[in-house]
This record gives structure tokens, C-alpha cells and sequence, in this order.
């Protein structure tokens, strides 16, 4: 046992002594007036006992106390290993990143752009870097993006007065970040600062080994520097910051990249390339696995604080006790583990368990998001039957998850090869997003697979009916033998006609063939089927009162 927070203890216990003394020591006015035994008498049972009730509410302020305190049992180190290549963010904070030729202005900008960076990456470790004429250190080099985009949003340069732009002391800031991992690859997200000369910098980075990316921000007309005044001037006259193009010999010489950002997202994906196309290394993790008991501390408080506060007779309390353990209790607090473990799963492809684990939270949630991830589970390890029972479930007023569910109801047909109840989900799914590309191109298969099945029945039955009798055939060719001439023409036109009608049908509706088939079933086994778990909280929230955690 080991508490994460042992300060609160000492901390929150003695004033919580002190209040148990004050509570235990004050009398009413009639306990002051009357003698006790004088008022047992007189008493009617006004439920539980003063003492009683002054015992539970310090258990409960001591348990509350324990839960602030953090008590957790540690099973012991685990050891995770991956792969993933590591880079530093070095954003410039400057004065003249307040230039509003970009909207808002360029920092903002800016910002916008590393946040877009850190979520398109993959198999990235981050470090972020803030500079002006000093460098601060915002983040190590994690892949938590969470705690990336968060420190990110809180940056704030209001209350600095920054002035110029040192290159080498965000180089110097990333290569601590670094220690001595080599290769070094920097990105510097700047507008270039006034300098011309990067000599200094590029001989830096050639010593450390470090690979130097530049995102300039900025446009090459530029924009003036607002302030206090106005905006900054110089000798009487408005300065005018440009994007400073010079920076990119430093990129050159590094063996780095230089882009100018955009208004679109074309900047982000050459950064994103050029970085995960690079070879990752392996990457070793120690990570405490723990079990927290706060949760169970703070239920009997809240328990005990019930009892305290409200009036039951004090007979009738040994009844509560058998409730607690013959209720159905949602522990919500506690599904958050069995929730983040089941998406675990999930993610890395161990589909068995993921079924495992999503099915005890639809056991005991009952909700629609619980049974659409079970389904989406199910269809991952090939249980297309066990799938579509469980998305017949989810009963949903949102309509994002109706077409989830609707479209993966569709794609489980498809792989039981049932094309006709196949159409009609993909049908329904396009009546909510009637411009999905992938619900419209697995229509389309639908009705092929359709149309060659429809084919190959008809051969079926042309193939058992029995041929005519040669006597009748010979019967029927010296008939009409005489009209012969005239029949030939009428089967051509009428066989220029049907052969018409039919290329216009195969257009429509074509027949698959075996070979397009398997490969577009391959690709509807490829297409992904995400849990909900958190996008759609607020909205499957309101579907009843025990929605929670979800």
C-alpha cells in the first residue's frame, strides 16, 4: 500500500480533529436545560442516535481524507517496448510573431499549424520548444499527444516582453531534450527573425549531428508589429516584417526541409512525410502498473454521510446494509478501466478480448454505444452473425451512430454474402449521409453481387429444362420452313433491340466478377469500424439516466 499524495493526511486530519471536538462538546439549548435521562424520556425516536451520528460523519470526513491521499497498490513495473522516432517542436514566440499578415496574427497561427502536426503524426515521439532571445522548454519528448495539445493551448506570451529571435538557443534548448540520441531532428516553426547570417547555427547543428526543418510563417510582403502605440516604429517610420527567406540556407545546409506555411495542409503533410518516413527505433518504457482504491473510499463516505445527515429510524437501519449488496450498482468510476482496456485491445488487433471485454460493458451498461463497440468487435474477429445482434440493439436517436451502425449492419451482410439485406441497410445508411463515398461504392457492390447471383440462377434453370423431341423439331422446321426468310429478319431486328436494351442494363447493374469480388470484400474487411467510446458522450448521454461513464 503506498499513498500518491501522503501530504493531505496530516494536512486535513487535524482540522478535522478539531471539528470532532467542537461537535462532540456543543450542546442545544434543551440538552443544556433538561437532564438527560429527563429527555430519553420525553423523546420521541427521532431515528439515529447523536452519537451515532457524529461517529459517521468524521468516518466519513477520515475516509474522505484517505481518498484525497491517493492509496493505491502497485503490482509492479512493467516494461513497454515500441518504435518511434523522436523530434523537437521549437516555436517562435517573438515580438514580431504578433504581425497579423496571417489570421489572427502569426503565433496563432502558428500554434494552429503544431497542432495539426502533432495530431496527423504516427510513431512520433514530441518535444516542444518555445524561443525568442531565450529558450523555454514546454515539453520532453513524449508521444502523449493529450498532454502535448494541452500544454500547447496554455502557452501564453501576453505577459512577455520578447524581443529577438536566437536560433541557436532553441538548437541548444532541443539537443538537452535529446541527450544523446542521434540522429537530431528539429523542426523550427518561425517567421526567420531579421538575421542573414546562420552561421553560427548551421555550425552547431553539423557538430550535433542535427537535422534542422524549418515552417516559416509569414508571407514575403509582410505585416507591421502592433503594440501599445500602434505599432512598432523606427526612426519615425512603421517596420514591416517579412517572411525572413534567408533561414532556409540553414535548412540547406542541415540536410533539413524548408516549407512556407499555408492556408491549407499541404505544409503539415511534406513535415509529416519527411519525418515518418524515417527509421524508428526502439523505445523503452517503464510504466507502474497500480491499482487506485479511492473509489471504494469515497462510496462508503458518501454512505456514511447519508446516514448522517438524513433521518431513519434507527431499528430499520440494519435493513440498508443487505441493499448494498442485493442492489444492481453501476460502479461508474471503476467501468473507466474496464473501458480503456477494452479499447486497448481493440486498437492493437487482439479482437478475442476486445469481444471479452466489450461484452461485460454491455452486460452492464445496456447502452447503444456499448453494444455498437461490442458489435464493431465482433465484426473484427469474423462473428458476422453475433455482430448484427448486437448492432440490432443499439437503439439511438443520435444519427452519426445510427449510420455507424446501419453502414457495419450492411458490410456483415456483405461478408455472409446476403446482398439483398446488404442493400437495404447501405440504403437506410445513405437516407442520413447521402454523400458518403464508401456507403455509395458498397451499394454498388451490392447490387452486382446481386445481379451475378440473379445469372447464375437462370443458367440453373435453363440447364435442367429438357430439350424438344427431333420429331418435333423436324415437324416444326418443314412449317415453317417457307417463312424462314422473313422470321430471320424479325429475330434480327428484335435481337438488335434486346441487345440494346441489355447494354443499357449492364451499365446499370453489371455482374461481378469472381475475382472483383473477393477484392472488394477484402476492402470492406479493411474499412474501419471505430469505437465511440468518446466522440459521443454528450449525445448518448440523454438516452437515460445510466449512461455513465459513457
Amino acid at each position: 500500500m503506498k499513498f500518491l499524495a501522503f501530504e493531505f493526511i496530516p494536512l486535513m486530519l487535524v482540522p478535522a480533529i478539531i471539528l470532532l471536538y467542537l461537535v462532540i462538546t456543543n450542546k442545544s439549548m434543551i440538552e443544556r436545560i433538561f437532564d438527560d435521562k429527563l429527555l430519553a424520556k420525553l423523546r420521541v425516536d427521532q431515528g439515529v442516535p447523536r452519537t451515532l451520528r457524529i461517529v459517521l460523519l468524521f468516518l466519513a470526513l477520515f475516509l474522505m481524507i484517505l481518498a484525497m491521499a491517493r492509496p493505491v497498490y502497485q503490482k509492479g513495473v512493467v516494461e513497454v517496448t515500441g518504435k518511434r522516432s523522436d523530434i523537437v517542436i521549437a516555436l517562435d514566440i517573438s515580438r514580431s510573431m504578433k504581425a497579423k499578415d496571417l489570421f489572427p496574427d502569426r503565433l496563432a497561427f502558428a500554434k494552429r499549424k503544431v497542432e495539426e502536426f502533432i495530431k496527423r503524426s504516427k510513431g512520433l515521439g514530441i518535444g516542444l520548444v518555445a524561443f525568442a532571445r531565450d529558450a523555454y522548454i514546454i515539453s520532453p519528448i513524449s508521444g502523449d499527444k493529450s498532454s502535448l495539445l494541452y500544454l500547447l493551448h496554455r502557452l501564453d506570451t501576453q505577459v512577455l516582453q520578447l524581443q529577438g529571435t536566437d536560433i541557436l538557443a532553441a538548437l541548444k534548448s532541443a539537443k538537452l531534450l535529446f541527450g544523446s540520441h542521434t540522429p537530431r531532428e528539429v523542426l523550427l516553426v518561425t517567421d526567420g527573425g531579421d538575421a542573414k547570417d546562420f552561421s553560427r547555427a548551421i555550425t552547431f547543428a553539423k557538430d550535433t549531428d542535427m537535422h534542422v526543418s524549418i515552417l516559416g510563417i509569414g508571407t514575403k510582403e509582410g505585416a507591421p508589429i502592433p503594440d501599445n502605440e500602434g505599432f512598432v516604429k523606427k526612426n519615425g517610420k512603421i517596420v514591416i516584417v517579412p517572411l525572413n527567406t534567408h533561414i532556409a540556407k540553414l535548412a540547406e545546409a542541415t540536410g533539413g526541409l524548408f516549407v512556407q506555411a499555408t492556408l491549407g495542409s499541404e505544409d503539415i503533410k511534406k513535415l509529416l512525410a519527411r519525418y515518418e518516413g524515417m527509421s524508428k527505433a526502439d523505445v523503452h518504457e517503464k510504466i507502474v502498473d497500480q491499482t487506485e482504491f479511492y473509489p471504494y473510499l469515497l462510496f462508503f463516505a458518501l454512505l456514511f454521510l447519508f446516514l448522517s445527515f438524513f433521518d431513519l429510524p434507527h431499528k430499520n437501519i440494519a435493513f440498508v446494509v443487505p441493499l448494498l449488496f442485493t442492489a444492481h450498482l453501476h460502479a461508474g468510476i471503476t467501468d473507466f478501466k474496464l473501458i480503456k482496456e477494452a479499447k486497448a485491445a481493440y486498437a492493437r488487433g487482439n479482437y478475442k478480448e476486445a469481444v471479452h471485454l466489450f461484452g461485460q460493458i454491455a452486460a452492464s451498461k445496456g447502452s447503444a454505444q456499448s453494444y455498437y463497440d461490442l458489435g464493431n468487435a465482433l465484426y473484427k474477429a469474423g462473428r458476422y452473425q453475433e455482430a448484427l445482434r448486437a448492432y440490432a440493439k443499439v437503439q439511438t436517436s443520435d444519427k452519426e451512430l445510427e449510420f455507424r451502425k446501419l453502414f457495419n449492419m450492411g458490410n456483415s451482410y456483405m461478408k455472409l454474402r446476403n446482398c439483398k439485406k446488404a442493400i437495404a441497410m447501405y440504403q437506410k445508411a445513405l437516407s442520413i449521409h447521402p454523400k458518403d463515398a464508401d456507403a455509395r461504392s458498397n451499394l454498388a457492390l451490392a447490387k452486382q453481387m446481386c445481379a451475378k447471383k440473379k445469372n447464375k440462377q437462370q443458367q440453373n434453370r435453363s440447364q435442367n429444362k429438357k430439350p424438344p423431341q427431333k420429331k418435333q423439331q423436324k415437324q416444326k422446321k418443314q412449317q415453317k420452313s417457307g417463312q424462314k426468310s422473313q422470321k430471320q429478319k424479325q429475330r434480327q431486328k428484335s435481337q438488335n433491340h434486346q441487345n440494346a436494351q441489355k447494354g443499357k442494363a449492364k451499365q446499370k447493374n453489371q455482374p461481378i466478377s469472381d475475382r472483383e469480388e473477393k477484392k472488394w470484400l477484402k476492402r470492406i474487411e479493411k474499412q474501419n469500424a471505430p469505437t465511440m467510446l468518446f466522440p459521443a458522450i454528450q449525445k448518448i448521454q440523454k438516452e437515460g439516466s445510466n449512461e455513465n461513464p459513457w
